[in-house]
């Protein structure tokens, strides 16, 4: 630990560079190990692989504290030799190649001879090991650079054991992030584990966690056996076995023997397209290759709600395949568009086709004629789906009971209606039937069930929004507002549904200038004084004013005898100007030049500002531009801004008017009330679980089972109730007692597999709802909050955009629809009055 702590206070160099040096070697040690070990399952998985490749027929990994304290990994493969333990960690030795030729033909797991260097230098690490050919094993201790403190003999059966403690206390950095996402970094560990167990045949892997109590789980357990679906079973128990479907290799006849070339250079030509042409070398490389793996039913309910069970490999190999992955998936998605698969999909080809040597983790490769694999692999599941039948299992309902339901509807009608439509009736007797068998479908797909279907009128009626019509042009739709402030001009405030300002009398008071008599025809020009003055002089001349107060004018008189009028508001912030005289006022040609200047200058910076102001908000009002838009007001607007935003009136019974500053916005009644009440919903509900007559056992994988035992609160929170046995065998450790239920809603596995999927990476604290609570949530808001046509008064306007600034997410609605948009800065208006009037005086 000193030198834990002296390397953390060690200080970075700031000497000048002075000529280029090599690095030194324990530097070099230390920067390489980082990049080679950069979390905890790459440390698990580099030390279960050593032990595959050392032909072990049983490994157990033993974790203690998430691996924050301590990680172990035992094997019964062939040991060390007591001659090779000094190289067993020296940097790059390994027995598992010479030459890079060699890297063309390696069938190991690990081929560099960096992992057990690098974990040397990134944790405490001593090692006990036993060659099959030696009497006894030995014990041995090691440095942060690799090299043996201590060598003791002790006893041991044939294998090794390599343990690890204080993992990443070199890195503070990394610990620290270790520490703090511990459960992540299981998680994921616990899914290479999976990988592993499911490829490796004949090699029982076994995985326990000891938490600081002392309680000891087995988190993976494999049998050994030679089966891939054995290894299935025994990872994700048995219901998962029975919801796959082996991958038909397109190779091969139904006799098991090869295609003809020529006839499998058609079938894939006319899957890649013009895009590659292919030969007949191509096919008969691929001939060489093979396709085993295993996948999902395309069935509905037979799938998953998230891509946690893929595994993909090549030449028995874990990896990550992204187009591979994505070819799979969007084949599986053309017969269940709602499900993710489970894939084990090995691809065993040539191995000097595949370039291994990419990544420090080895988990991306380069697979030569990717392309004929993808199209490969389409052709297999297109031929493994299309022997199922695309149909679906009804729940308790029947075509009588359609038919009843629809005949109950009209049964309720009014005696007067039924007579009117007697005839449309009988007509529709058959589009009747179809109707009712459509919704039901859709009442299937939305809530997984049957029950509670009501056929609905064949007449629908659209809501018209008005915020998804088109504006082509900004420009256009300024000059709109222009005009209608133009011809209410003398009206200050926004007049809408709903909503009268009442200082609207007070506004209507303005300075009135008699503008009858000019001085000659030549230009004039205003001189704004801060008492509100306008005086109008002719500028080629120098004049000096005589003003005449009185109780209602001021009367200007200039040197030539001419003679203005101006006529004062009668407001009380000029009452005080009016009792001030002035006998004479002397003003000059530079001074009224220097104060048209500041008039300009000012002029200049309100329109630098509001082209500023303006740029903030690009979108249209435009369902194309939902994004971005949405992205503009995430970035401008904040919480506190609602609370700022004054109610300018409503809109179209709809919609209400705000504005910010010099911007207004429209906002949608309906949507931003309905995510509001849906926010409220998902921190606030206690969902009621219904008992099961019969407890289900859920035969979770050891993984989710303490992701759900950790995280029980979230899932009581969310309707269901279980009944935990600590001491059950992995799989069998859970059962169900009790699921959420809400008239015609009703919950199963499924929810609770996704919510496992959703926990993984949620933060702590976090309220988690599967997506079919979501979706009941997102119904009841909707039904509960303000409808579009109601008149609105000010104050439930003002707590409706309150409520906007209280919920985390303010900018749709849970279906999607928009709750705000920006029409315009009015600055924009000011701008164009501007440039008039400079173009007027020109």
């Amino acid at each position: 630990m000193e030198d834990t702590n002296d390397f953390a206070r060690t200080s970075p160099t700031n000497e000048d560079s002075k000529s280029i040096k090599s690095i030194s070697k324990d530097n070099i040690h230390r920067i390489c190990s980082g990049q080679v070990i950069v979390s905890l399952s790459i440390a698990v998985k580099e030390l279960v692989e050593n032990s595959i490749d050392a032909g072990a027929t049983s490994v157990e990994v033993k974790l203690i504290e998430h691996g924050m304290e301590s990680i172990e990994v035992s094997d019964n493969g062939c040991g060390v030799e007591e001659n090779s333990l000094e190289g067993m960690t020296a940097k790059y030795h390994t027995s598992k190649l010479r030459e890079f030729a060699d890297l063309q033909s390696v069938a190991t797991f690990g081929f560099r001879g960096e992992a057990l260097s690098s974990l040397c230098a990134l944790a405490n690490m001593y090692i006990v090991t036993r060659h099959k050919s030696a009497d006894v094993g030995y014990k041995i201790e090691l440095d942060h650079e690799g090299r043996i403190t201590s060598r003791t003999p002790c006893a041991r059966s044939v294998g090794t054991t390599v343990t690890l403690t204080n993992i990443f206390e070199k890195l503070p950095v990394r610990r620290r992030a270790f520490v703090k996402n511990v459960k992540k970094e299981f998680s994921q560990m616990c899914q290479i584990l999976q990988a592993y167990g499911l490829v490796c045949k004949g090699v029982r892997i076994k995985c326990t966690n000891q938490s600081a109590k002392g309680n000891k789980s087995v988190v993976i357990q494999t049998q050994g056996s030679n089966e891939v679906a054995s290894n299935i079973s025994a990872i994700f128990g048995s219901r998962q076995i029975n919801d796959i479907l082996e991958i038909k290799s397109p190779l091969r006849t139904t006799n098991g023997d090869n295609k003809d070339v020529d006839v499998l250079l058609q079938e894939l030509q006319e899957d890649v397209g013009e895009t590659m042409c292919l030969t007949r070398e191509d096919i008969e490389q691929l001939l060489c290759s093979e396709l085993e793996g295993y996948i999902s039913s395309c069935s509905h309910g037979s799938g998953r709600s998230s891509k946690d069970r893929q595994f993909f490999y090549v030449n028995s190999r874990p990896c990550d395949p992204k187009n591979i992955s994505k070819v799979v998936n969007e084949c599986y998605h053309r017969f269940n568009p709602h499900q993710f698969p489970f894939v084990y999909l090995n691809i065993i080809t040539n191995r000097e086709s595949v370039d291994v040597n990419l990544t420090p983790d080895k988990r991306q490769l380069h697979i030569n004629n990717e392309k004929i694999l993808t199209a490969l692999i389409k052709k297999a599941l297109s031929a493994t789906f299309q022997s199922i039948p695309s149909t679906f299992k009804m729940q308790n309902t029947t075509i009588t009971s359609m038919l009843g339901m629809a005949q109950k509807d009209i049964k309720n009608e009014s005696p007067e209606k039924i007579n009117n439509n007697n005839e449309d009736i009988e007509n529709d007797i058959y589009s009747t039937s179809t109707q009712a068998f459509s919704q039901v479908l859709s009442q299937w797909k939305r809530t997984g069930d049957t029950e509670g279907a009501v056929v609905s009128s064949t007449k629908t009626c659209k809501r018209k929004c008005p915020e998804t019509k088109e504006i082509s042009t900004r420009t256009l739709k300024m000059l709109k507002i222009q005009e209608y402030l133009e011809k209410n001009e003398p009206v200050q405030t926004l007049e809408a549904h709903g909503y009268k300002s009442e200082s609207e009398d007070d506004e209507n008071e303005k300075l009135e200038i008699d503008r009858e008599k000019r001085i000659g025809d030549s230009p004039i020009q205003p001189i704004k004084t801060d008492q509100n003055l306008q005086m109008y002089t002719k500028t080629p001349e120098v004049v000096r004013n005589h003003v005449e107060v009185s109780n209602d004018d001021v009367h200007i008189k200039s040197n030539s005898g001419m003679e203005e009028t101006v006529v004062l508001d009668e407001s009380d912030s000029e009452n005080d100007f009016k009792r001030i005289i002035c006998n004479e006022m002397k003003i000059s040609i530079s001074e009224i030049d220097t104060m048209l200047q500041q008039e300009i200058q000012i002029e200049q910076d309100m329109q630098q500002k509001a082209k500023l102001e303006r740029l903030r908000f690009k979108s249209e009002i435009n369902p194309r531009q939902n994004k971005t838009a949405e992205a503009e007001l995430q970035k401008e607007i904040s919480k506190s801004h609602f609370a700022r935003m004054e109610i300018l009136g409503q809109f179209n019974l709809g919609f209400i008017i705000t504005r910010l500053d010099t911007d207004l916005f429209i906002v949608d009644q309906h949507a931003t009330d309905e995510k509001y009440n849906f926010e409220t919903l998902q921190k606030t509900t206690q969902l009621y679980h219904q008992p099961l007559a019969v407890p289900q056992t859920l035969e979770l994988t050891a993984v989710n089972e303490m992701i759900l035992i950790d995280h029980l609160a979230v899932f009581e929170k969310n309707g269901f109730k279980f009944d935990i046995h600590q001491d059950a065998p992995p799989t069998k450790k859970i059962r169900l007692l009790g699921k959420p239920f809400s008239k015609n809603w009703e919950f199963g596995k499924e929810d609770i597999d996704e919510l496992i999927f959703m926990l993984q990476d949620a933060p702590e604290g976090t309220i988690c709802r599967p997506s079919r609570i979501r979706a009941m949530f997102a119904s009841r808001a909707c039904r509960k909050s303000v409808m579009i046509g109601t008149a609105l008064k000010k104050s439930t306007m003002e707590m409706l955009v309150k409520h906007m600034g209280e919920i985390e997410q303010p900018w749709n609605c849970p279906h999607g629809r928009p709750t705000m948009r920006h029409l315009i800065n009015y600055a924009l208006l000011k701008d164009n009055e501007v440039g008039d009037n400079s173009t007027k005086a020109k």
